[in-house]
């Protein structure tokens, strides 16, 4: 699935600053990929605790761009962390780096000037 940005309601969320707007996906393509892989690990662990840390910090982070799909399923990693109960956690791992990867390139291509 393709993540889809509506590109107007971000711009307002930043006040209308497309400098910002950019230095923010900067930041955030920066990060994600580390943040990510702490995430990984946690789940490779088996470690409630840190997937529920990554998953809300990712969702936080998924969420200034977005409320589709990536943050949806970062939120089930971390509600999966929170519950303790990791049943299904390598599936929805794959689902949202998947989704992640989706929303990195969805604003690579608008940095860029592409969309």
């Amino acid at each position: 699935m393709t993540v889809q940005l509506n590109k107007e309601e971000l711009l307002a969320n930043f006040m209308d600053d497309e400098e910002l707007l950019f230095e923010s996906i900067d930041l955030f393509l920066e990060r994600a990929d580390q943040r990510y892989g702490l995430l990984d690990t946690a789940v490779k662990d088996r470690d409630e605790k840190r997937v529920m840390e990554e998953g809300h910090t990712l969702k936080g982070m998924v969420a200034i761009f977005t409320q589709d799909t990536p943050y949806e399923a970062a939120k089930t990693l971390e509600f999966m962390g929170r519950n303790k109960d990791l049943t299904g956690v390598d599936e929805a791992l794959g689902r949202f780096k998947t989704e992640l990867d989706d929303l990195k390139d969805a604003l690579k291509q608008w940095r860029d000037g592409g969309a």
